[in-house]
């Protein structure tokens, strides 16, 4: 899979994690979905940024990136 779309889409699982974790203390419920979420989208973003060969992403260049990965993506 593409480093880029690993790291948007980790990215995208963290702020899902936030709300399945406001979810399961309003239902006072164990945040097992949250936790799920944290580690998947924690893991991801992580292993990209680290493995990304010009030392990691700058957090200025995610607009850009987010476009650029959408263009490959509907083309």
């Amino acid at each position: 899979m593409d480093r880029d779309l690993l790291l948007l889409m980790g990215l995208a699982f963290l702020p899902l994690a936030f709300v399945a974790l406001v979810s399961a203390w309003a239902d006072r419920r164990r945040p097992w979905a949250a936790l799920i979420l944290v580690l998947m989208g924690g893991g991801m973003a992580g292993w990209a940024h680290l493995t990304h060969p010009e030392g990691g992403y700058d957090p200025a260049d995610l607009p850009a990136l987010a476009l650029e990965v959408a263009a490959r993506f509907l083309n």
